[in-house]
């Protein structure tokens, strides 16, 4: 499916065309079907993820998702969830410094609480 395409398809489930620039980099790294990243730990130097999932093509297609921390190989977390809501958080992914792109809270909230992950961060 051609960039134009997803963009449409994926436009009315995630802020529409006013973050449109946002949502063609979420799409991208969605193709890539992975984000490597780092959660800043406060006083320490984070946790080093990787974040993979399903080859998925719509909003409402569910995505089969894994997440693992190379630093502590023990720790798996699988868990499905609707596309746009993945979209939606690597629209929203902060930079680390250089050293990996960090998820925003409220999927952090989602995976260890199960709290509403439409909620807004805090």
């Amino acid at each position: 499916m051609s960039d134009a395409a997803l963009l449409a398809l994926f436009a009315p489930y995630c802020g529409g065309l006013s973050r449109e620039q946002d949502l063609q980099e979420a799409l991208q790294v969605m193709a890539g079907r992975r984000l490597d990243g780092l959660r800043p730990v406060h006083g320490g130097r984070g946790h080093r993820f990787r974040l993979s999932w399903s080859a998925v093509h719509a909003p409402l297609e569910i995505a089969h998702c894994d997440l693992a921390f190379p630093d502590q190989p023990d720790i798996t977390y699988r868990f499905e969830l609707l596309t746009h809501q993945l979209v939606d958080w690597l629209m929203d992914r902060s930079d680390s410094g250089g050293a990996g792109s960090d998820l925003p809270d409220s999927f952090w909230r989602w995976l260890l609480t199960g709290a509403d992950p439409s909620a807004a961060d805090a």
